[in-house]
Formats: C-alpha cells, structure tokens, sequence
C-alpha cells in the first residue's frame, strides 16, 4: 500500500517537472515508453541496467531482514570487479588464451563473489568485535575500495595501450557472456537473476529466513534459539557481499570487456533503494528493478520525443524515489530494528550481548524455533520480558544484555 502512494507520487512529481519543463505530459509519457520498448536495443538496454540492480537488491534480503544495514555494495562490488579480472586475465596467461569460455565464466565469478564477499567480511568483522556502526564502515569503505581500484589501473591491471582514462586491457574474447539478444548488450548474465529469485524465494520461506527476522525484532530471543550477532552479521554480509562480487564479475565480462573505473556506477545504492522499494521480496524487487532501469533508458527517449525535457529528470525523479524509500523504511519495524544490529546499540527491552557466541551451543532446531516464534508465551510484545522461562541462555546473555 506504502510502496503503491510512493510509486504515485513519483508520477505525480514527473508529470509537474514535465509540465513546468513546458512540454505536454502525455508527449513525454509517450517518449518514456518508447524509449524503453521501441526497438530491441532499447529492450537490451533496459534488461542490461535492471539486472545488476536487481541482483545486488536480491541478496541484500538477508542482511536488511536481520537489521544489518549495509551501503557497501558499491566498494564490493568494485572489488570483485577487480579479482574477476585478475583472475581472467591469470588464466589467460596459465592457459595461453586457450581456456575454454566456461572456465573463464567460472572463474571469473568465483573470483568476482569471493572479493565481494572477503571485502564484505571487513565491516562484519569490525562490527562483531568492536561494534563499529555497519553503515558508517561500508560507506567508508566503498572510498577506499575506489581508490584500490584507481592505483590498480595504473598499476598491475593497467593497459598496455595509451588510453585516456585509466582501464585495464580488453579481456579474452572467450571469457565474454554471450547475447542474450543479438544486437544488444543484453547477457546471459540475466539468467542469473531469474535463478536468484527462485532461491531467495525458496530461502524466505526457510526457518533460517525467520530466525533472522525474528533477530531484527527481538535479538535476545532469536540468540536463545540459536542465532548469534556474530554469526548474523558475518552470514548475511557474506551473502551480499558475494552477490555484489557476481555483479563485479558480470558488469566487466557482459558490458564493459575490460575493467573501467566507472565499473560500480551507483549501481550498489540503486540496489539498496530497489530491495526496498521491492519490500524485501524476490519477485518485487525484480520488477522494482526494471522500473528503477526504465526511468533511466526511458529519458532518452522522452527528451527525444519533447525536445525540452533533459534526460537528466530521471535523476529528480530518483531522488524523489530515493526519498520514498527512506519513508518505506522508516515504516518498517524490522528495517527499524536495523539500527540495534548495525550498531549492537540497545534499544527498548531487548538488547544485543556484547560477546552472544557464549550462548551459540543452545541452538534448538527449526521446529522447535518456529514452535517458540508462535508461542505467545514468548512474547513479542514490545514491553514484554524477553526471557519467558529459564533456559540456556537465561543465565549468562541475559545478565550480559542488563
């Protein structure tokens, strides 16, 4: 319902701009839509900006359903960007550029997701040992990932060649993802996305999918069945971390064949913005993402059809997106609770321990979870006592969260 007078208002404020840029709204309607559907490269090109949008949103699903809010996909992805590179360009060498195209493919994205993820695991780790706020490590990050990747432009992946702006060489024709569509820069790499969905999809309907909710809400009862900060943080920042890694990966071997500076281009914080505005769900966030890439490509065409819009009103119209989002998840109590796991802050009767692995060996199984999470004796109440009865965890975490 939040996300439907979000999306309204958005249309409403791009129809004002479209009237006071003094152009006829349904002419710039008419421009945005065939600028998006009227030719298959336009197609192509919608497909192209969705899709790393979509996947870096889809497996940031964990991290924003536990509370841990990360603004780090940019520097993972920037990561992964650059060990998918090294890494094709090793086998490259080991091989003699005869590697066959799927040892390029997988390579390059194990490569791509395991710097994503390892880059990930450094704000987890920060925050699970001295509660370093997540938001503020993985904005600070993402600086130092751009400049990582500015020294190695000019140095061990820098081109042979004289070029204009600092890039690596072009990699093996072999290792590039083949069209999806002929014609466009639309990838296989798309495929992806469909088969993320159906996992997350699969994973949210799992007790670990719910464990983790329940730790955004409550910690302290989350932690007596099972599930540690520690192990949160660490979990579900792998996941995201690693999902950007493959966007590293697909953005060097499906678009660009060669590393640029330019490789992230927003795409991490549009991923952000997409999981909400997607509600945290596979199939929405999908489609939030083809909306999020149709502002974009459709701009061109509505300043072709106008003549007096610039292209730059997406750029409004997402800030004005963006600013609905952060209404979305203000709205939401489990992205509320992110504060308390991003910072390990405490806040109202539940609480987080400074060291939860103490109590790690109480982990009950699912069914036994789930038959706490519905009891109503274990309280969700927000006022309520988060320890209903005695157990393992009753003696040492709960004095330690006093």
């Amino acid at each position: 319902m939040l996300t439907g007078a979000v999306i309204a208002v958005i249309l409403i404020v791009a129809t004002a701009l479209i009237v006071l840029a003094g152009a006829d709204p349904l002419v710039g309607l008419r421009g945005l839509v065939e600028g998006v559907s009227s030719s298959p490269y336009r197609i192509g090109e919608l497909l192209v900006g969705a899709t790393p949008i979509a996947l870096v949103a889809i497996t940031m699903i964990p991290a924003l359903r536990a509370g841990v809010f990360s603004v780090g996909a940019e520097g993972q992805i920037t990561i992964g960007a650059i060990t998918a590179t090294g890494a094709i360009l090793g086998v490259r060498s080991l091989t003699g550029d005869a590697a066959p195209a799927p040892l390029y493919w997988v390579v390059g994205m194990l490569a791509g997701a395991a710097g994503g993820a390892l880059f990930a695991l450094l704000p987890a780790w920060l925050a699970a040992r001295w509660r370093v706020n997540v938001i503020l490590s993985t904005l600070l990050l993402n600086y130092v990932a751009t400049g990582f990747l500015g020294w190695t432009l000019r140095t061990w992946l820098a081109s042979p060649d004289t070029t204009a702006t600092p890039q690596s060489e072009k990699l093996p024709e072999a290792s590039a993802l083949p069209d999806l569509i002929p014609g466009t820069r639309a990838h296989v790499g798309i495929l992806l996305v469909i088969v993320a969905v159906i996992v997350f999809e699969w994973w949210r309907r799992s007790p670990q999918a719910t464990r983790v909710a329940v730790f955004a809400a409550r910690p302290a009862l989350a932690r007596r069945l099972g599930t540690t900060r520690s192990r949160t943080l660490y979990g579900t920042m792998l996941v995201s971390g690693a999902g950007a890694g493959i966007v590293g990966w697909m953005q060097i071997a499906g678009v660009n064949e060669r590393l640029l500076g330019s490789v992230s281009g927003g795409v991490g914080f549009s991923g952000l913005a997409v999981a909400l505005l997607g509600g945290l769900l596979p199939a929405g966030i999908a489609v939030a993402a083809v909306f999020f890439s149709a502002l974009t490509v459709g701009a061109i065409g509505m300043q072709s059809a106008t003549g007096t819009i610039p292209a730059s009103i997406a750029d409004v119209i997402k800030g004005v997106l963006l600013l609905g989002v952060a209404v979305i998840a203000a709205s939401r109590p489990g992205l509320l609770a992110s504060g308390r796991a991003s910072t390990g802050r405490p806040s109202g009767g539940d609480d987080v321990a400074p060291d939860d692995d103490a109590d790690a060996g109480a982990a009950p199984d699912a069914d036994a979870f789930a038959g706490a999470a519905s009891d109503p004796s274990a309280d969700s109440s927000p006022g309520a006592d988060p320890s209903p009865s005695p157990g393992p965890a009753s003696g040492t975490t709960e004095g330690a969260t006093r």
